[in-house]
């Protein structure tokens, strides 16, 4: 009877063994900060299993950028479902002299997840400028805790003032053609936000926007984008929203310089981004 118990015991765990899958995924990008590469920054590759405290989460591999700010990451690890791989980014980049580090987090879309230990295809996140910041989550990382604030200090500036944005967008391997991009200055209370202009994407992806208002203090300026990339049959759009550091506005009507988002991949998963049917 005891045999009988133990071979039972021994045949469930065996199967559930059985049961769990072995997944890779592979990333690769470019980071810059403003004009120069950014060379000798932290890239982790994480697989988020959340708050599931007795199965913490997997570092599927790490690496620094090399000098001229690319990088290239793959690991595999083995889940019963299916894993939620996650890139990881730590810079100083616009950061001000503040402690700690900044960190990025980009979610990897599922079909870049491979069975086996090789990922079958990688996934070129783009080249990215670190200056900018994610609307409501940008992470300040050391052994203090998380801090949610504002990463920059406005500028002492008011009167007529302009900004001037441009990049290019690609979903996968072709260019995001036709995406509208919107540039705001947000304002708080009883004023109400400025758009200062909007234009779509053109055939290869690229967009330039430029605008100018006119407050008592610094503009607060961001930059939307809606999109249906990566969005299968979801209603409405994606919207992903970035903070426009402040070195970037100028005084007056005319913008005195640009400031360059990069090329992003909008297959990648942001922090807190929305589904936007109203814009």
């Amino acid at each position: 009877m005891k045999t009988n118990i133990l071979i039972l015991i021994f045949s469930c765990l065996f199967g559930a063994f059985l049961t769990f899958r072995t997944q890779s995924v592979a990333v690769k990008g470019k980071l810059m900060c403003g004009s120069e590469p950014a060379k000798g920054i932290l890239v982790k590759l994480i697989d988020d299993d959340g708050f599931n405290v007795p199965d913490p989460d997997d570092n599927m591999g790490q690496t620094k950028t090399s000098n001229d700010g690319s990088f290239s990451l793959n690991g595999s690890t083995a889940e019963l479902s299916s894993i939620e791989p996650e890139l990881k980014i730590y810079h100083d980049c616009n950061d001000e002299h503040k402690p700690c580090l900044r960190r990025w987090l980009i979610r990897i879309p599922s079909r870049y997840i491979s069975d086996g230990e090789n990922p079958q295809q990688v996934m070129d996140l783009g080249t990215l400028n670190l200056e900018k910041n994610f609307i409501m989550k940008l992470l300040l990382f050391c052994v203090l805790p998380l801090l949610m604030a504002r990463p920059e200090t406005a500028k002492k500036t008011s009167g007529t003032q302009s900004i001037s944005v441009k990049g290019v967008l690609r979903c996968g391997s072709k260019p995001a053609k036709g995406v509208l991009i919107k540039l705001i200055d947000e304002d708080f209370g009883q004023d109400t936000d400025d758009m200062l202009g909007r234009v779509h994407t053109d055939e290869n992806g690229t967009f330039e926007l430029k605008g100018h208002t006119t407050e008592f203090t610094a503009i607060d300026t961001s930059l939307s984008i809606y999109h249906d990339c990566n969005d299968g049959n979801t209603p409405c759009q994606r919207r992903w929203r970035f903070e426009i550091p402040s070195k970037y506005i100028s005084t007056g009507e005319t913008p005195k310089k640009t400031f360059d988002i990069g090329t992003w991949n909008l297959e990648a998963i942001l922090p807190r981004e929305k589904h936007d049917c109203d814009h």
